[in-house]
């Protein structure tokens, strides 16, 4: 009888207390995966985009230097990343990128000795600048980034 009010318990107590895990509020991600992502993406980019198009947690690199984990993000108005604070609970915008400023999308390969290479999808902004992001699902960015890319060439030849 003693040991069955024991496993009793132990049942018990494992299921309250075995498969707890942080909710979104409180991981490194975000609200990513949640509907409340997408207002409060777009109110973080202030610019008055409408939609995201595309969403993942990845990395972003600076001439081939790890600098930021965060949630890299597209719009109808260009490209962001921002990072979840899991105390003030608000995504910090790292990188903002109007989509009229994207003139070229490349790819690079970060090379480390000893893990994995890092192959980056790479927006080369109007000024030079070389920002690449470790996505995984980088046919669908790289699709949506090109629709800018045309879209600004085709406006530059009809200002010429």
């Amino acid at each position: 009888m003693k040991s069955i009010k024991l496993y009793s318990v132990m049942i018990i107590l494992v299921s309250l207390f075995g498969c707890a895990s942080p909710g979104p509020m409180q991981t490194t991600t975000g609200v990513m995966r949640t509907p409340a992502f997408r207002p409060l993406a777009l109110d973080t980019t202030n610019d008055g985009s409408k939609e995201i198009l595309f969403k993942e947690y990845t990395t972003m690199y600076d001439d081939k230097q790890l600098r930021r984990w965060g949630v890299f993000f597209i719009t109808d108005r260009g490209a962001y990343m921002a990072s979840w604070d899991t105390q003030t609970y608000i995504y910090n915008l790292n990188y903002q990128l109007k989509k009229e400023e994207i003139l070229e999308i490349l790819d690079e390969t970060v090379v480390r000795k000893y893990w994995h290479d890092s192959n980056l999808l790479v927006i080369k902004d109007v000024r030079g600048n070389k920002i690449g992001f470790a996505l995984i699902d980088k046919i669908a960015a790289r699709s949506l980034l090109q629709k800018f890319v045309m879209q600004n060439k085709t406006m530059h030849q009809k200002e010429s």
